[in-house]
């Protein structure tokens, strides 16, 4: 896999910084509820939920007999623990609970949570499907404990981490291999040469490059098409992004087909300035973003910018397509006389947030692995969001995200969801030039991994199902 380097972790509070980080918790730990490829909803730790009528108290029974992999028993202290662990700042999972109204949370029995959320939240539930569990007073994770389908094995960061079977899983029969290796590998050649050699049976993140002339043999593709996407970003607070008609400017500079064409070699399919298509309530009513250099010009030209522009943007080989994009957006700029010095930082410290991520002004970044709009947005716009990007902060977006994630019923729900998606349409601080399909590869011999719409190999029980044919 793509290597984190000396960020990779079986913290699950580190996870979403890297596909190893999510693909090594989803080994070890598992989730009261997960998601489908169709979307929906499985009961994982959970064997059922209600809410009241105003879907403002949820209620969540938990599977009985679960042993954690050091041979306790899991029950909703567990839980409660969990929960109130997320909601700690620079937490990963933070916008998962985000909602939940700490205050209150409550077991009302040895295997049944009540959950409490600080205003209505119908979709609350998708919020914990990729929400892990963990043990009741974990603080450390160096030898992690869990009740996820792999018990953990060794971690040796940047190089080669395992996790053995569990044979005491509570889903019988399951996993079906006897061992997970997770490779660090950096660069993409050695990572195919791996896969063409034997070496590794799966390899994930396949650049479209080595999807559509290197892949021979014994190996198969396993694509599907869904709601990870790349962008370019804008800090709204950084000159001279802090000027909304230079932001309109460089989304208008953009040439989104060239970028599909060219850089994911059309695996994948043009966007519209906004994440979550394919998600419930994504506006696809917004009309098509298309390049318009002219009126770039004009809105650059307004914003004192008549003789040109000079913008340094970072990015990095962490997802397939982003260098070849950062290039040629770079060449699509010259056009508007806006010059781009790109510049390639190590992907091993790309987005960490001890580094320069989030405080870098004009950079790129890849999104996956949400299952509502309302998480999205949780971790990307609101005040305070762990992945705060762009440094919208802004109160009206906050009630408008938090209307959202609240209304009543469908219809509700849309227009809600239209006013927060045509805000950041028409003044936001990304460009979402692609939809990315999630490419991995396989030998043949690998059974079961099941092409998800929502991360690479199928996560987050991708490879719970993989087996290796005899």
């Amino acid at each position: 896999m793509v290597g984190a380097g000396k960020n990779e972790s079986f913290n699950p509070a580190q996870a979403t910084s890297a596909l190893i980080n999510v693909a090594m918790c989803c080994a070890v730990f598992d989730c009261l509820l997960s998601i489908t490829p169709s979307g929906r909803l499985r009961p994982m730790l959970a064997t059922s939920w209600s809410a009241d009528a105003a879907s403002e108290t949820w209620t969540f029974q938990l599977r009985q007999g679960v042993r954690w992999h050091d041979g306790t028993e899991f029950t909703a202290d567990d839980v409660l623990y969990s929960l109130r662990w997320m909601a700690k700042p620079g937490n990963g999972m933070n916008a998962n609970v985000a909602a939940v109204d700490l205050d209150h949370l409550k077991k009302t029995g040895p295997y049944t949570v009540t959950i409490p959320l600080k205003q209505a939240g119908p979709l609350f539930p998708y919020s914990l499907s990729m929400a892990w569990i963990i043990k009741n007073k974990t603080t450390d994770f160096t030898r992690p404990v869990g009740t996820g389908p792999f018990v953990f094995g060794s971690l040796a960061r940047g190089e080669r981490s395992t996790c053995r079977r569990n044979p005491a899983y509570w889903d019988t029969g399951k996993p079906y291999v006897n061992q997970l290796s997770f490779y660090s590998l950096q660069d993409d050649t050695a990572r195919l040469n791996a896969l063409l050699a034997g070496e590794i049976d799966i390899m994930a993140q396949v650049p479209a490059t080595q999807a559509r002339t290197q892949l021979y043999g014994d190996l198969r593709l396993i694509r599907s098409t869904g709601t990870s996407a790349q962008c370019f970003y804008m800090a709204v607070d950084r000159h001279p992004f802090n000027d909304a008609r230079v932001r309109q400017a460089m989304r208008l500079i953009v040439d989104r087909q060239q970028l599909v064409d060219v850089a994911l070699l059309g695996y994948g399919s043009v966007a519209n300035d906004l994440f979550g298509k394919g998600l419930p309530y994504f506006d696809g009513a917004l009309p098509q973003r298309t390049r318009d250099i002219r009126r770039a010009k004009e809105l650059l030209a307004a914003a004192g910018h008549a003789t040109g522009l000079t913008l340094n943007l970072r990015t990095s080989t962490v997802a397939p397509g982003m260098v070849e994009a950062a290039t040629l957006f770079q060449q699509q700029a010259k056009k508007a006389n806006v010059t781009i010095n790109v510049t390639q930082v190590d992907p091993t410290s790309y987005f960490d947030p001890t580094r320069d991520y989030l405080k870098m002004p004009f950079a790129q970044s890849f999104w996956q692995g949400f299952y509502t709009l309302g998480d999205f947005y949780s971790s990307s716009v609101v005040t305070g969001a762990v992945g705060d990007e762009t440094h919208w902060a802004n109160k009206h977006t906050d009630a408008l995200v938090a209307a959202a994630i609240a209304a009543p019923d469908a219809r509700a729900a849309q227009a809600a969801w239209a006013r927060v998606q045509a805000e950041q349409y028409d003044s936001g601080g990304y460009i979402w030039w692609g939809n990315i399909d999630n490419i991995d590869a396989a030998s043949n011999k690998v059974g079961g991994l099941v092409p998800g719409p929502y991360q690479n190999l199928g996560l987050p029980t991708g490879l719970t199902e993989a087996f290796l044919a005899s």
